[in-house]
């Protein structure tokens, strides 16, 4: 009997694109080592082939970890993921023709593209100074982290050859805080005289419990940290320029690092992709853009429409999971339900305070000790070294 000629429906490889390589995309990349998406072409690009855990850089500036207890391999994470990895930076996004483009003038096309870049340190504070000599290029901005990495180690290794050495850091929020407490106790490691200021305008805290900011504040004046109720507005010539109520001071400082909140990556002037406040992808419950729904983008990257969540790493990380759910389902079958992500009322934060001392937050309760510190190591070092 003739074996009649059955034709065979290729199903064609589905090209999807994972651009940046935050919390939510390295999340995503272990779970296709134990679970490949079938019939998928995935290729991450990233400027960086390791990427730096914002979580623990408190304590690497601090001297509790060397850097490689930081950094995720991501090259590696990818091959073992079967990913193809590109190390460019990008420099725009066309989500009409579904291309994105690299700094090498090379594009790449996707059907869905999934964004994790993160977002560049908010400089505005810079703009408003009433001079036309603002040293900008002076300012340490703490993203992106591989620059600042570079660029603390310098921090040190002049404060090494100093015998007075006065560091500002620009900022009200937690990252601030614990920023200038591992710069604090990094700093009087090399000389007693080398002091760390932080500059946080009005408010210190803002959306945290009085009792939580009491026991921050404690902690800064236990470590010494003088604390200036004032905005900054320029740095030049060694030169830092603070403004309350209409009047101008200044202080002397050989460096100042600004952790002043995030704005839009620097690509996002260049894309089609509807943003909103200063380049945040405008995403919805589901982590999708409004506009192009075969965009997701989740971390600092995004700004959900429908709420307001802040930019945090507990964010990008419970959001990024749900970013990964809906988009390994949306790559199978476009027309089945995708999820929400619904922020929690309370979230835990865990301060680190420099010198292995920290405190947490939940909701009303706040408590703090040396306990705190190693809960936060525990944390942290799970999620950097998980398989």
């Amino acid at each position: 009997m003739p074996i009649k000629n059955i034709p065979i429906k290729i199903i064609p490889l589905k090209k999807l694109l994972l651009v940046g390589a935050g919390h939510a995309h390295i999340g995503l990349l272990r779970r296709l080592r134990g679970t490949p998406l079938i019939n998928a072409d995935i290729t991450l690009i990233s400027e960086q082939p390791q990427s730096i855990y914002s979580g623990m850089l408190p304590g690497w500036m601090a001297g509790h970890y060397i850097l490689d207890d930081i950094r995720i391999d991501i090259a590696a994470q990818c091959k073992q993921a079967g990913v193809h990895f590109i190390q460019q930076p990008i420099v725009k996004i066309d989500a009409k023709s579904q291309r994105v483009m690299t700094a090498d003038d090379y594009d790449h096309s996707y059907e869905v593209v999934s964004l994790n870049t993160g977002a560049d340190t908010d400089m505005h504070w810079l703009n408003n100074a009433d001079t036309n000599n603002a040293d900008t290029n002076s300012v340490i901005a703490i993203r992106p982290l591989h620059s600042f990495v570079n660029q603390w180690s310098q921090v040190l290794a002049t404060a090494q050859r100093s015998a007075h050495y006065q560091l500002a850091i620009i900022g009200a929020g937690a990252a601030a805080i614990e920023l200038v407490m591992a710069a604090q106790v990094a700093l009087q490691r090399i000389h007693p005289n080398h002091q760390v200021f932080l500059i946080c305008g009005d408010v210190l805290l803002a959306g945290f419990n009085q009792k939580f900011r009491h026991r921050v504040i404690k902690q800064l004046n236990r470590l010494g940290i003088e604390v200036i109720y004032e905005r900054a507005i320029a740095y030049q010539n060694g030169t830092l320029i603070t403004e309350r109520a209409s009047l101008q001071q200044s202080f002397l400082m050989d460096a100042v690092i600004a952790a002043t909140g995030v704005t839009g990556a620097a690509w996002t002037a260049s894309t089609d992709i509807a943003t909103v406040d200063n380049g945040f992808i405008a995403v919805n419950a589901l982590q999708q853009s409004v506009s192009h729904n075969n965009v997701f983008a989740v971390g600092d990257v995004a700004t959900r429409v429908d709420k307001d969540v802040a930019h945090s790493g507990v964010h990008a990380v419970h959001g990024g999971a749900v970013a990964a759910d809906n988009l390994l389902t949306f790559m199978v079958d476009q027309n089945k339900p995708l999820q929400s992500y619904q922020p929690k009322n309370r979230t835990l934060y865990l301060l680190s305070c420099g010198d292995k001392y920290a405190i947490a937050s939940w909701g009303s309760v706040s408590l703090q000790g040396r306990w705190v510190w190693y809960l936060k190591r525990y944390i942290d070092k799970r999620f950097v070294n998980a398989n």
